[in-house]
């Protein structure tokens, strides 16, 4: 079952995403990513490192999207992740009757209390990314005066979204950095996880390298990189105990 730190830590963060829809503040949404891995990485500063509690928990899978044709940015983000939340992912594939192409979903793998905490993350993340190119596309057309194309469109979301990305995987970097210097900690994949990942992973297919479009509009890109990166948060929230909201 999900630990009661997991569901205060989910708790808090969809408070905070409640919070930065409502006020559409970058800061405030944004500062929900690190709140979550920082306060992830506290507990474990506070239980002892490594606790009863995970060589209790079931190393489960947890299907973060529908089926579907996964974008490319999906991948990417589901990848950012599984590197900062202790859980491994790969993509399962199915064909529905009817069709015949195969679809995909991301599906985590790891601790259940860590599976839980990811797919939250990868919702929150893929609705911000969702949110803001939406808004920055909007406004680019609303400033520059031209007409909407498809591909114009098309190009200016995936450079924005790259940025954005890349941005939040910096940001994330320099937080476990941070904490590295100050507690000597790091968020580091349960070993018996990635065992088990490794065992299962005899059985998927070549897998495909993830195509990432070139960066056709660079202001876009850095537009997405600052908003990705951007994260402004007070120390004492941060260092408030986890509570709901």
């Amino acid at each position: 079952m999900t630990s009661t730190r997991n569901e205060s830590i989910i708790k808090k963060i969809r408070g905070l995403w409640a919070i930065a829809n409502d006020n559409k503040s970058d800061e405030e949404s944004q500062s929900a990513f690190l709140l979550a891995q920082k306060l992830m990485i506290k507990h474990d500063i506070s239980s002892g490192e490594i606790t009863e509690e995970s060589a209790e928990q079931e190393i489960v899978k947890g299907q973060a999207t529908a089926y579907k044709r996964l974008f490319w940015w999906e991948r990417s983000l589901a990848q950012i992740i599984a590197d900062n939340f202790k859980v491994e992912f790969y993509y399962n594939n199915k064909r529905f009757d009817g069709e015949q192409r195969r679809k995909k979903a991301v599906i985590f793998f790891g601790y259940d209390s860590d599976v839980q905490l990811a797919k939250e993350m990868f919702v929150l993340a893929y609705d911000a990314i969702q949110f803001y190119s939406k808004r920055f596309i909007n406004s680019y057309y609303d400033e520059e005066y031209v007409t909407r194309t498809v591909r114009k469109t098309n190009d200016l979301k995936n450079s924005y979204t790259k940025g954005f990305l890349d941005g939040l995987k910096e940001k994330f970097a320099e937080q476990l950095r941070q904490m590295k210097e100050e507690y000597g900690l790091m968020v580091i994949k349960p070993k018996e996880v990635s065992d088990a990942y490794k065992e299962l992973s005899k059985s998927f297919g070549t897998a495909r390298a993830i195509q990432v479009p070139d960066i056709e509009e660079m202001f876009a890109y850095s537009s997405g990189h600052h908003d990705g990166n951007t994260i402004d948060y007070t120390k004492s929230t941060i260092d408030d105990e986890v509570v709901g909201f």
